[in-house]
């Protein structure tokens, strides 16, 4: 007894502290091993290849695709004449009244040969009403300094759809991965399902650069998009498990703020530079390649440990955890948070995702929620894939969009937790529908473009807020199956979205009018969603249909007073999702 009271008067406060209490979850025993510390900073540098990999997947098809609006019929006859291109266009092309004031489509009905052989060559002569469609087209290099699979195979015009068909191919492919990757999550490990999800990806990507047809590249992009989301979402997992509760919105900051920033601002340029669609493919692959290496990068999940009653593994990984922090908690507190988790695992209430649907509140928030995150999704590919749309460099506008990630989700951080994320979501899908309609509106190019980058500026806001909302709303015995559901539903946004741009060809205007209608319509939804804003996260079933049951609907948390199901300072609930 003596040694025992030796042992006990020598720990710290907190360590004799947690011999007491109920050292049920991860996020419970965490504090007494470091939450923030070398190790975690180490994991926030850690998941810089994969926010990489993630964004090369999301984006790296629409430079394999780009093809400059300034494309025009080719007349062979004119190819071997010392014609300048503008000469070349007045000579065979149909002039237009809007951008880029030609026929992209067809070429002038003459006989160019029969033409080329009179001596005096007199463009200005070379005049008919009548036109023919092109079989081949030439394309403004000067725009976009390369031939994409695009250009090469001459996907413009009536075969425009098939650019859209392939991104949609490639979040089709994402849609089963989904439900590969999970099932192989659940059973067999994140790190294992990650590896595999890395190895998937690397082929696909390689084998893109070798495609030369729309069948193969549409493989190749269906296979490349069984690693699109999963590529994110399993390290980030990996890493929010292992973070302090306070802490965890910075890794979303990290990944998609700087990472994910950093990733898709310089891609156009990497595109750019490299000027070979078929070399793009190998440079954007080597990050997938690094992810092989994940085994010794990342650590296994202590809650899959958990669920597999491989509560040795999780001591040792909080082990680990420890000795890069510095700290030397007890023994017993280990032992203490084994009995405990374990006796919590079996007293924990089970349920399907079927479950979000058998009471009307709940089933109207899953709804309105996943809506949210799916039009929110529509609205942001939007006016990713119209930038190509707009006269200014496409290479320079997408950088310019993609660099608004790191000051949005700061804004967020700032705003989120004062306004709360039923105001802050309005707001922001309000912003796009705003910008959209500027875009439309405005008459000068410099005007569309500082329009089109508040819009993904405010996009960007609205899907971290939609993020967070889906993972604070959802009761936690069905969590995770809600929002990989709303997960779903918004890869199935990514997918229809592509043809979104393609509306231009009825009218200019159209993907921005239907950008802007449908932000306009999601900004309403928001509003009827409760504020989860500094509140504890619904545990059960009847807690999450109860859930702000009885909120005002024109309350605002910086307005409202202190209820008992609220945290005074912190919107995150300590226990585990």
């Amino acid at each position: 007894m003596k040694e025992e009271f030796k042992i006990s008067t020598e720990l710290e406060p907190s360590e004799r502290t947690a011999l007491r209490q109920k050292l049920e979850s991860i996020d419970d025993i965490l504090p007494h091993v470091g939450d923030f510390g070398k190790y975690q900073w180490y994991l926030l540098l850690a998941i810089f290849p994969y926010s990489l990999s993630y964004a090369n997947l999301y984006f790296s098809t629409f430079f394999f695709t780009l093809v400059p609006q300034e494309h025009w019929c080719r007349v062979a006859e004119l190819q071997d004449l010392n014609l300048t291109m503008d000469e070349r266009v007045r000579a065979s092309i149909p002039s237009s009244d809007k951008y880029p004031y030609y026929d992209k489509c067809n070429r002038k009905d003459l006989n160019f040969s029969d033409l080329l052989k009179v001596k005096k060559f007199n463009i200005e002569a070379w005049q008919t009403n009548k036109t023919v469609p092109c079989d081949h087209w030439e394309y403004n290099k000067s725009v976009v300094p390369y031939d994409s699979i695009s250009s090469e195979l001459d996907w413009v015009c009536d075969k425009e759809y098939m650019i859209s068909t392939t991104q949609a191919i490639f979040f089709l492919g994402s849609i089963l991965g989904g439900f590969l990757f999970g099932w192989l999550a659940d059973h067999r490990g994140r790190v294992p399902a990650l590896v595999l999800c890395n190895i998937i990806s690397l082929i696909g990507t390689i084998a893109t650069a070798w495609a030369d047809s729309f069948a193969t590249f549409a493989l190749c992009r269906f296979i490349t998009g069984f690693a699109y989301d999963n590529c994110i979402n399993i390290p980030l997992i990996l890493i929010v498990e292992y973070m302090g509760v306070h802490r965890r919105t910075l890794v979303f900051n990290i990944a998609f703020g700087i990472h994910f920033a950093l990733g898709s601002t310089l891609l156009p340029w990497f595109a750019y530079y490299i000027a070979n669609w078929r070399h793009l493919a190998y440079v954007v692959a080597i990050p997938m390649a690094i992810g092989l290496l994940t085994p010794w990068i990342l650590p296994e999940s202590a809650r899959w440990y958990a669920s597999h009653g491989k509560w040795d593994k999780v001591v040792e990984n909080l082990k680990k955890i420890a000795k890069a922090n510095g700290k030397t908690p007890d023994p017993r507190i280990y032992e203490t948070y084994v009995r405990n988790a374990s006796n919590a695992s079996k007293r924990s209430e089970s349920a399907t995702m079927l479950d979000l649907f058998k009471t009307p509140r709940l089933a109207r928030m899953t709804i309105l929620i996943t809506a949210f995150w799916t039009l929110t999704i529509i609205c942001f590919d939007g006016h990713v894939y119209s930038l190509k749309l707009l006269q200014s460099s496409v290479f320079v506008s997408f950088s310019l969009a993609s660099a608004t990630e790191l000051p949005a989700g700061l804004l967020v951080t700032l705003i989120l937790d004062r306004w709360g994320r039923r105001f802050c979501g309005f707001l922001t899908v309000a912003g796009i529908s705003a910008c959209s309609f500027a875009e439309l509106y405005l008459p000068s190019t410099n005007g569309k473009l500082a329009s089109s980058v508040l819009a993904r500026f405010s996009a960007n806001m609205a899907a971290n807020i939609a993020l967070q909302y889906a993972a604070e709303l959802l009761p936690t015995p069905v969590r995770a199956q809600g929002v990989a559901l709303v997960h779903i539903f918004g890869i199935m946004g990514h997918t229809v979205s592509p043809y979104i741009v393609d509306l231009a060809a009825i009218w200019d205007g159209f993907p921005m009018m239907l950008v802007g209608v449908t932000a306009l319509v999601t900004a309403v939804l928001v509003l009827f969603l409760p504020e989860t804003q500094g509140r504890h996260l619904p545990q059960t079933l009847q807690e999450g249909e109860e859930f702000g049951k009885h909120d005002k609907f024109w309350s605002l948390p910086c307005c409202r007073k202190p209820r008992d199901d609220q945290y005074s300072n912190n919107n995150n609930d300590t226990r585990s999702p």
